[in-house]
């Protein structure tokens, strides 16, 4: 465990530099514009180390469920491998043709669709946002 300031702070305060300091200051339309990119970037990096262990953790109980694997099979692996190694073994499954049967697959699409809303939540949650209603 390291001590403070956390990873999100650190990114906060770069991010928070850029947007507040920096960028009023420029009058370089390009230079303005590559300096938004960066603290957008800084915000999604931000979003996803603030998540990233419990979306980790959610999206493996939804893998052990859909797969009908045991947890206890993963215990001693860190999260992100447990997440990237079920998450192969879906994408094995799925390539084989075991979701190709209709009913199967309206299994898969509520777990998916999950999925992808937290990357998006991550990525860009304004887009998510337009697109919920």
């Amino acid at each position: 465990m390291h001590d403070r300031p956390t990873a999100v702070e650190l990114v906060n305060a770069v991010r928070q530099y850029l947007e507040s300091e920096l960028l009023p200051t420029l009058t370089d339309a390009r230079l303005k514009f590559q300096t938004l990119i960066a603290a957008n970037v800084l915000s999604i990096a931000e979003r996803e180390l603030q998540a990233e262990d419990d979306d980790l953790a959610a999206e493996l109980v939804e893998y052990f469920v859909l797969l009908k694997l045991d947890h206890r099979d993963y215990l001693s692996t860190d999260l992100r491998a447990a997440a990237r190694a079920v998450n192969e073994l879906l994408c094995e499954r799925i390539r084989s043709g075991a979701y190709d049967d209709p009913v199967r697959f309206q299994s898969l699409v509520p777990v998916l669709r999950k999925f992808v809303e937290r990357k998006l939540q991550v990525a860009n949650p304004r887009y998510l946002a337009s697109v919920r209603g």
